[in-house]
């Protein structure tokens, strides 16, 4: 439904435009005060004590400062074009253009030539540094001297490790190397390539979003920083998170088996078993194909556990076959890393891997940092159109919804919320900042839950452009902040 007039839903939207612009302002402001914080000393050894409260736009204290005003300005002057644009149609613009149709020049061409763009420049512009996560344990202990010492197999990520790991066996006498960093440096950008492949294809679902909204978001999130030749276990992961949902969707509605969706999940869990607290998701569209008559309830079950039995049988046998099997998995590579326990704790902490107890200022302080450095505009974009919904025409558009829609926003809504749930809950051996790429996974589903929520809050087009596109830019040049800063030289404290 296009809205044109200055009716009351129309005013409701455009009240709605305005909390969006209060929050990229917000953002902007947080931007600029974190450049006034000192680089003290803290508890951490190579981060400073403002850091480690604001580490989720810490990155943009590395651009030269007249770049990061440039970049508000930018971000402002795109939100003032923008509602100039919906003041005045008259002047601005010689009619109303559906808001399914491209914007500006980003038609599918102009899409896939920027995707080239990015691809270039994960491989041109390769992090330099080692010191998150266990990306310096990886990297020499895939190439470790002894055999029998080297790391070949993982149940953190067993297809992942692997596939890396017999990559730098096969090459790395013939190239010279001496760790499996050049390992990285070549797959995470093709894991990057699937990523913005998948992206490309799920703009030209009409149900979504305009093809340029729900390129820009995606293609923006803090996830693409995996894919810089980043040294650890995540990239295939996020580029098999995206293609699971993309392939969902199609589950959904009828145009893809069920057991397909099963596979790439399956697959995908095998990669990386974080990607697990999807399955709640799977099994709604296996739920929701018997609710509709696509499948029987044997079927279904057949579609839903082959896969998965395959998955996890392969997945033992390649283990057992490297001498990794179920006896490592329940001792020396057990899950929880170096305590072995999974969960943040209740009420104290009694390791060194424990860093606050779940209902603690910090625990929820490190859950929006997360958030903020990967996807600063996803969460609260989500929370104001949550409270939206309190308002009498805005929910009423939802009730209208044919079933199919409803099932999609269900279908994101749980991988989104199950993926949330997980960081929530997980416990950070190393702490939020130092595991951000375990829990950047999360903002995946989340941001394709936004991508399909807009066009149904702002069903006015030119709405819809003008509180996306500063969006889309501010998390743009956030996230270009982020992959500056791991670009540059970095050295273990001496």
């Amino acid at each position: 439904m296009q809205i044109s007039s200055l009716s009351l839903h129309s005013r409701r939207q455009r009240w709605l435009a305005l909390a969006f612009f209060g929050l990229v302002l917000l953002l902007i402001g947080l931007h600029l005060y974190v450049l006034t914080l000192p680089a003290s000393i803290g508890p951490i050894p190579e981060t400073g004590e403002a850091e480690a409260h604001w580490w989720g736009f810490w990155p943009v204290r590395y651009p030269p400062i007249w770049m990061v005003w440039l970049g508000a300005g930018a971000v402002i002057g795109s939100m003032l074009w923008g509602w100039w644009r919906v003041s005045f149609p008259a002047i601005s613009d010689d009619g109303e253009k559906p808001a399914s149709q491209p914007f500006l020049p980003a038609n599918q061409t102009s899409l896939v030539v920027f995707s080239l763009v990015l691809i270039a420049a994960f491989f041109a512009f390769p992090i330099a540094h080692t010191r998150w996560g266990d990306a310096y344990i990886i990297a020499n202990a895939m190439a470790w001297p002894d055999p029998a010492l080297r790391l070949t197999h993982s149940w953190q990520a067993p297809l992942d490790v692997f596939l890396h790991s017999q990559l730098w066996l096969a090459f790395h006498q013939r190239f010279g190397w001496s760790d499996a960093t050049p390992v990285y440096r070549l797959l995470s950008p093709l894991a990057g390539m699937l990523y913005l492949t998948v992206a490309l294809q799920l703009g030209q679902i009409k149900k979504l979003a305009p093809a340029w909204l729900t390129f820009g978001l995606l293609a923006s999130l803090g996830v693409v920083q995996l894919f810089f030749g980043y040294v650890e276990n995540y990239s295939f992961a996020a580029a098999g998170i995206l293609a699971y949902l993309w392939i969902g969707l199609g589950a959904l509605d009828g145009k893809r088996p069920l057991w397909l969706a099963a596979a790439v999940l399956a697959l995908l869990n095998a990669t990386h078993p974080s990607t697990i607290v999807l399955s709640p998701s799977l099994l709604y569209i296996a739920w929701q194909q018997w609710r509709s008559g696509r499948v029987s309830a044997q079927r279904g079950l057949v579609e839903v556990g082959l896969p998965v039995v395959l998955a996890a049988a392969g997945t033992l046998l390649l283990m057992e076959a490297g001498g990794h099997g179920l006896a490592a998995l329940f001792s020396t590579d057990r899950p929880g890393g170096g305590d072995g326990r999974w969960l943040v704790p209740l009420f104290a902490t009694t390791t060194r891997w424990e860093h606050y107890t779940l209902f603690s200022w910090p625990h929820l302080r490190d859950f929006l940092n997360e958030q903020m450095l990967v996807a600063p505009v996803a969460l609260p974009a989500l929370l104001i159109l949550w409270a939206g919904t309190f308002r009498g025409g805005l929910r009423s558009t939802f009730r209208a919804l044919p079933d199919e829609e409803k099932s999609t926003l269900r279908f994101l809504m749980i991988a989104a919320a199950c993926y949330w749930l997980f960081v929530w809950l997980w416990n950070p051996d190393y702490g939020g900042q130092r595991d951000w790429d375990l829990f950047s996974l999360s903002t995946i589903p989340s941001t394709l839950l936004l991508v399909w929520l807009l066009p149904r809050f702002l069903t006015n087009s030119r709405l819809l452009r003008a509180v996306a596109l500063p969006l889309i830019l501010f998390q743009a040049l956030h996230t270009a902040a982020f992959i500056y800063q791991n670009t540059l030289p970095w050295q273990w404290p001496g």
